[in-house]
């Protein structure tokens, strides 16, 4: 046999044996998309624990001072209208947060209803406030909330009212 054959058959297999393995490790892929689907329970059932970790500010004529520092605020420009949007603003707590690089506000978020309205991504030294513009034509109920690296995710609500 000629040197020439030898690399070819050498060439041959190792490019048998690489695609083998490929295609072996497609069907795993496929199998365990197969095993996902079939665990999949449908969004139907909604497990509580999933809301479980929202903090909301207990009483609100009794705040204790993390809730008075983490709590957002949301205030409403004036009347939208119609069409026209308006400023809605969320302040992170009454009393100012400390933003340093041991203990921020992460991010800012707010929903009219179940509708995105923005999100602001912040970090250490930033002023934990945002301004969203969004057209409220009709009344909502306006959620904002507000992720602190260490106390976790707060969250406010506002009805707005047209």
């Amino acid at each position: 046999m000629s040197e020439g054959m030898k690399r070819r058959d050498v060439l041959v297999r190792t490019g048998l044996v690489v695609g083998g393995l490929m295609m072996g490790k497609s069907a795993l892929a496929a199998h365990h998309e197969a095993e996902k689907k079939a665990s999949f329970a449908g969004y139907n059932k909604v497990d509580a624990k999933l809301f479980e970790g929202i903090n909301r500010v207990g009483d609100p004529a009794a705040k204790n001072m993390t809730e008075k520092k983490h709590a957002p605020v949301i205030e409403v420009g004036g009347k939208a209208k119609a069409g026209d949007p308006v400023a809605v603003t969320v302040t992170i707590g009454e009393v100012v947060h400390p933003m340093s690089s041991a203990h921020y506000i992460q991010a800012i978020e707010l929903f009219a209803g179940n509708e995105p309205v923005g999100r602001v991504e912040l970090g250490p030294l930033a002023v934990p406030k945002a301004v969203f513009f969004s057209s409220l034509d009709k009344s909502v109920t306006l959620v904002a909330r507000a992720y602190c690296n260490l106390h976790g995710l707060w969250e406010s609500r506002m009805e707005y009212t047209t």
